[in-house]
């Protein structure tokens, strides 16, 4: 059942994007600095993955505390991303 709200009408456009190739301490504080919880990964302008402060926190648990050295944005980055039209209704985005 259609309500009549598009996506468009409640999503975010300006967006906070990162590269593949960043560390995720950079990430981070690129999350914390434009006080976002998730980047857009892009490379060449194209949509590759997601990472959000959940993923970070996942990657210093997996690592005992080890430090986020040397991890790029790449190895933890969730690659399969659903996408969906500005003009689409909301009910079709929730399903």
């Amino acid at each position: 059942m259609k309500i009549g709200i598009k996506v468009g009408d409640i999503m975010t456009r300006n967006f906070a994007s990162i590269t593949p190739s960043s560390s995720l301490i950079d990430a981070a504080k690129g999350m914390v600095k434009q006080r976002v919880g998730s980047l857009i990964v892009l490379e060449n302008k194209q949509l590759k993955g997601i990472l959000t402060e959940r993923d970070i926190i996942w990657a210093m648990i997996k690592k005992n505390n080890k430090g986020l050295e040397g991890v790029k944005v790449s190895d933890i980055a969730k690659r399969k991303v659903h996408t969906i039209k500005p003009g689409a209704d909301v009910t079709i985005a929730l399903q």
